[in-house]
């Protein structure tokens, strides 16, 4: 009740600040395209923005009320900027926790909410998200999608294992889709979402996940690069870097091997492969998507 509280003081406070600072009226560069479309169901410059004209049309219509026709497309901006910074919070919170593993002290949950809501206000006015809050731009939309697909996945993680929990990630996808219709930007969320999947399936260890990521790509494109500029043929410098990383992965398994005294199996393999696929798979959703 308290953590909602807090969210809900997050939101509020924010909201009133970013309406009190809005536009009144279009201001520069794109907001006055977006407002344009968005009350005449036009279309604006690619990729288009489906989504955010449709409810930019809505507010156009029912806030009738207002003079401004910009005013009232405005108005879309603070609403959900100051639902990003609410779930901002949430997130922290969410974050907090697993990483103090707390315990349910009373005095440690409430010095997590007030962390965690300093750090969301101090969002909630940089320079960038107040910019973005208090115009008609998607920018303030396209943080909301993302932070609430990130939240999302978080509850999955903390409620995996129970009977429907599936829903989150079928949710994570449709607003994903729904996000497209505003901006690209959420498409970002995709490697964090796949790295939140991977390691509460697998309960992987980091430092091994990390090492085996830069042997494989870091130093492997860094060797590439490298014999490239040398002169070195694209085939040939595919042959050499292909051995180095295999040679680097070999050192480093086989000290791992002597220092805690464990045996090469199957298994390792198939972790190996596992712990390398998460960026490729991610590039390729993000293709097909893009």
């Amino acid at each position: 009740m308290t953590n909602r509280i807090f969210a809900g003081v997050v939101f509020l406070f924010s909201l009133i600040i970013y309406i009190l600072t809005m536009a009144p009226t279009t201001s520069f560069w794109d907001c006055g395209e977006f407002i344009a479309t968005s009350y005449t169901l036009g279309v604006p410059h690619p990729p288009g923005t489906p989504l955010y004209l449709l409810i930019g049309n809505v507010f156009s219509n029912i806030f009738f009320f207002i003079d401004d026709v910009g005013a009232r497309v405005n108005l879309v901006s603070p609403i959900v900027s100051a639902l990003s910074v609410m779930l901002v919070y949430l997130i922290t919170v969410q974050l907090i926790k697993k990483w103090f593993n707390n315990r349910g002290n009373i005095f440690s949950e409430i010095s997590i909410y007030c962390s965690a809501l300093i750090g969301a206000l101090l969002f909630a006015f940089t320079d960038a998200q107040w910019f973005n809050a208090v115009e008609a731009e998607v920018y303030g939309m396209s943080t909301f999608f993302t932070a609430i697909v990130v939240w999302l996945a978080l509850q999955w993680t903390e409620k995996r294992g129970e009977n429907g929990n599936i829903r989150y990630i079928i949710l994570i996808s449709y607003l994903m889709g729904l996000a497209i219709g505003v901006h690209l930007l959420n498409l970002l969320a995709i490697p964090f979402i796949g790295l939140i999947i991977y390691f509460s399936s697998s309960k992987d260890n980091i430092g091994g996940f990390l090492a085996d990521n830069f042997l494989t790509y870091i130093l492997g494109l860094i060797t590439f690069i490298g014999l490239d500029i040398l002169g070195l043929s694209k085939a040939g410098s595919l042959v050499v870097t292909f051995f180095i990383v295999m040679l680097s992965l070999l050192i480093r398994y086989l000290l791992t091997f002597l220092i805690f005294k464990s045996e090469f199996t199957f298994k390792i393999l198939l972790k190996y492969l596992a712990r390398i696929s998460i960026l490729p798979i991610c590039g390729f959703i993000f293709y097909i998507i893009n």
